[in-house]
């Protein structure tokens, strides 16, 4: 029956060559195996050794866990004659792991390619996330024709553990020419009015939203200018108010007839008469809001710009919060003082009664930044007395809107997570401020371990489906959406290759009987072709293995948390998948998260977030790994899940065989003639004859006599960059990422390369030139030593204003380990076995942007973040002309 099903539904498609090696002209097809369970360590290295033995290809995998409950998938490509006994050998292999699994055979044009309007939605609330928030939430997006896809619901983003907020973190997919202003103010009806909105919804069950277009990153980068509003934002109160309260006036008196800017006018001409300095007062009594140096110092340390844009404050209050916060600058329109006497108007003389407008100010904000107005970020309430068009127009030209007013929100930390950032890392920002400054937090005290098991019996279950509609949330809570006395404990979704669903949830009851909800939604479900499952016992199986307190769940989700990069290119070959399973499995090691960072046909990154028994040594599991890459020819970097991976601001990179292809004394000899002479000094190098300086100074003296401006043309025409540098680099400058060259080699060279890749600095030996141009055989000035490369780097650290755990290097040579062993994250690139041994993290594919994946930015994201730059690009250039 296996067999029929096969040859009726099998895709016979032909399969590129991958891994350098011809296959034969047989048709392959795909299989998708989904299976779930009971977690532990070790399901993926006994699968894969399934997939090794049959000679398979893996297009795709991902899982998902849900309380200790699994669930995963492996996408093959195999020839339709071993697919029976694949398939056979795997089921054997899911009965002894006491798993469940299927199987189905999708066409491959079912693989949808990666869909383009995606929309990030984070939802925050400091209350129970209940079945009717979701329920509303989709019931609003699925009839503005939009589809969530993805649901990520982190340990240290619940209310339990994290003793803050609890946070949704979703991916929607949004049809073509879609405003997120319709998702954010609702769709616009005939009657000037509009449908519900996704923020009336979250504001019914008193949360807050925030809504980007997604770029697969889920936070801020560092090319981001953050604008926030002063009343009622940085300061707890009305500036204005509290100016007019410090000379004795009460701003009740004014009448609040108007719109919001005659009423701001009329407070300020009750201020006529009254001194400077008598207002100035006012400035040591103004409150911050909770949260606000928090937010502005973990911005800050992104590299983020961030400004004041205000109509209600003075500027001495502006200039306050500019100097205490770390501001970079305000636009604040400022009262006409006449011999230090308020006169009761705006300052501005005949120009005082123009208006900007606020849209005209960021703009010109971004553009002196060079900064894209979607990486514009607003903090407040900046959409009040505009009218509807005008804030969709807001909207749509933006970045993020984050709502915030202290009357309602008594924390601006809550930005954090609505800019993307976790409960951990929130934890993290905190313990960097200096003692003074760290907030009190009366609820936990500041610790990340103080959590108390919440009480209700839970309801564990896992629904699927073959494929992902608009509204299917809504019709799996259906059932609950009136009921109370229930909360959403955990509620995780994922989008599975070939267009499945699978979505988990822990519904923890108070009230209502377990078996009759749980009867309710399985006849809901089945209504809808969906498939749902009880996984409460396979949770209670994993429970034994990894205990399931709020206290043991935060350990096992985050304390020991750690991530594994795989790059093989053109494709992850099954044997190294194999092989790091294998590694993952002998140790002990539980993967909690599966990421695909490549697009495209091929598997050639993927991420994986695991746990590390607390028993292994980091540095022992770290070089275990190496041993793995080395043996399968791949690239495995192994790093801690931590704040400071995100917070990376500075990359240096060596330039010869690094940046560009050559090596530049060899270049430089071969146009000279004294090719064969330069290599001899160079070979006596390596076996340690001549120390650096005696072989710099040996090849230089060879190129005496020679015209420097031509012999460096001739090099700087010939130049072969490295695949990936320029892909690299631009994104990295389209993330806010300052970066240099520092070189053994020599500057001509060096500024050439800076050009071309859009570098900040360049470093490099400069040869001694007389007056007539010609090369003298000696170098000018300091040497670039290995000593001096890390001195540099700790210079331009210095001048950027990061420190030195922010920085990356990269770099090939025995002269790049002090940089590289000093730089927060050093990368060995195609290096020495020498440089390999004595560094951490090591990349042996021949492209240069594999670099991005060790930082935690996909493929997807890089095209996204490049081809933003360009737009912005070409927009300034079209400007400019």
């Amino acid at each position: 029956s296996i067999l029929h099903f096969l040859r009726i539904s099998g895709a016979m498609v032909s399969v590129a060559p991958t891994n350098g090696h011809k296959h034969n002209e047989q048709q392959h097809g795909l299989v998708v195996m989904r299976g779930w369970g009971s977690d532990k360590p070790g399901i993926s290295d006994a699968f894969m050794k399934v997939v090794m033995q049959h000679r398979c290809h893996v297009l795709d995998m991902g899982q998902f866990l849900l309380e200790g409950s699994l669930m995963f998938n492996f996408v093959l490509d195999v020839l339709p004659e071993t697919s029976a006994a694949l398939m056979n050998n795997l089921s054997r292999c899911a009965n002894e792991l006491n798993l469940q699994v299927d199987f189905h055979f999708p066409e491959r044009e079912e693989v949808e390619a990666q869909p383009k309007a995606v929309a990030g939605v984070t939802i925050v609330t400091s209350k129970l996330i209940t079945p009717a928030l979701l329920h509303d939430v989709d019931e609003v997006l699925s009839h503005q024709g939009c589809m969530i896809t993805d649901i990520e619901h982190r340990s240290d983003n619940k209310r339990e553990n994290a003793c803050e907020y609890n946070k949704l973190q979703m991916l929607v997919q949004c049809p073509p020419g879609f405003r997120l202003s319709t998702m954010t103010c609702g769709t616009p009806t005939e009657a000037k009015g509009s449908t519900k909105s996704l923020q009336a919804v979250c504001w019914e069950h008193e949360a807050e939203v925030t809504i980007r277009w997604w770029d697969a990153m889920n936070r801020p980068n560092g090319k981001s200018l953050v604008v926030f509003g002063l009343s009622h934002v940085l300061f707890t109160c009305d500036c204005l108010d509290e100016a007019l309260q410090e000379v004795g006036l009460d701003p009740s008196s004014v009448a609040s007839t108007g719109t919001k800017s005659e009423q701001q006018a009329r407070k300020v001409a009750l201020l006529k008469g009254k001194s400077v300095e008598e207002v100035s007062s006012v400035v040591e009594r103004l409150q911050f809001t909770p949260g606000a140096r928090l937010v502005c110092s973990a911005l800050k340390r992104m590299g983020c710009r961030m400004a004041v844009l205000t109509n209600t404050g003075l500027q001495i209050m502006a200039d306050h919060a500019k100097r205490e916060l770390g501001l970079d600058f305000i636009l604040c329109r400022d009262l006409e003082v006449v011999d230090g006497v308020y006169t009761g108007n705006y300052a501005g003389g005949e120009l005082s009664d123009i208006r900007f407008r606020k849209t005209d100010l960021l703009k010109l904000m971004a553009d002196r930044e060079g900064i894209s107005c979607r990486n514009v970020v607003t903090i407040g309430e900046p959409l009040l007395g505009l009218k509807a068009a005008n804030a969709r127009s807001f909207l749509d030209s933006f970045g993020p809107n984050v709502w915030f007013n202290s009357d309602k929100l008594k924390d601006l930390s809550i930005l954090l997570y609505l800019l993307g950032f976790n409960g951990s890392d929130v934890h993290a920002l905190s313990s960097l401020q200096k003692p003074s400054l760290k907030r009190k937090r009366s609820e936990d005290n500041g610790s990340i371990a103080t959590v108390t098991a919440a009480s209700g019996k839970n309801v564990l279950l896992h629904v699927s489906a073959r494929v992902c509609t608009a509204g299917q949330i809504k019709k799996v809570l259906e059932p609950l959406k009136a009921k109370s006395g229930m909360e959403l404990a955990t509620f995780k979704m994922c989008r599975l290759q070939p267009g499945g669903i699978c979505l988990g949830l822990n519904l923890r009851v108070h009230q209502d009987s377990p078996e009759q909800i749980l009867k309710d939604l399985l006849l809901a479900s089945s209504r809808h072709g969906l498939e749902i499952k009880d996984v409460g016992e396979q949770a209670s199986e994993a429970s034994k293995i990894f205990p399931r307190t709020p206290s043991a769940c935060w350990e096992h989700y985050y304390l020991n948390r750690y991530l594994i990069t795989m790059v093989q290119q053109p494709q992850i070959s099954a044997a190294a998948l194999s092989t790091l399973f294998g590694t993952l499995a002998e140790n002990g090691v539980n993967i909690l998260r599966i990421d695909r960072l490549s697009i495209g046909s091929f598997l050639s990154g993927m991420q994986f977030v695991v746990h590390l028994p607390s028993t292994l040594e980091p540095d022992t599991l770290s070089q275990k790994l190496a041993a793995a890459a080395k043996q399968q020819g791949s690239d495995i970097a192994f790093q801690q899940d931590e704040l400071e991976r995100w917070m990376r601001r500075l990359v240096v990179f060596d330039m010869d065989s690094t940046l560009i292809q050559q090596e530049v004394i060899d270049e430089l000899a071969k146009y000279a003639g004294v090719e064969s002479e330069v290599k001899a000094i160079t070979e006596a190098a390596m076996r340690g004859e001549l120390n650096f300086f005696e072989s710099l100074k040996s090849r230089v003296a060879l190129l005496k006599g020679h015209n420097a401006e031509e012999l460096f043309a001739r090099v700087k025409a010939d130049l072969k960059y490295t695949p990936g540098a320029k892909k690299l680099c631009d994104t990295l400058k389209s993330m806010g990422f300052k970066m240099a060259v520092i070189s053994g080699g020599f500057l001509p060279v060096a500024r050439e390369v800076q050009r071309h890749l859009g570098l900040d600095y360049a470093f490099a030996n400069t040869l001694e030139v007389d007056e007539a141009g010609v090369l003298t055989g000696s170098t000018s000035g300091p040497v670039v030593t290995p000593e001096r490369k890390r001195a540099l780097l700790a210079t331009i650290a210095n001048v950027e204003g990061c420190e030195i755990k922010q920085t990356i290097a990269v770099g090939d040579g025995a002269n790049d380990i002090p940089m590289l062993n000093t730089a927060g994250l050093g990368i060995a690139f195609c290096a020495k076995p020498k440089v390999q041994e004595v560094t951490d993290f090591r990349i042996n594919q021949k492209d240069l942007s594999t670099v991005l994946f060790l930082i935690g930015v996909s493929e997807r994201a890089a095209q996204g973040l490049t081809d933003e730059a360009r737009a912005y690009s070409s927009i300034a250039a079209t400007a400019g002309k």
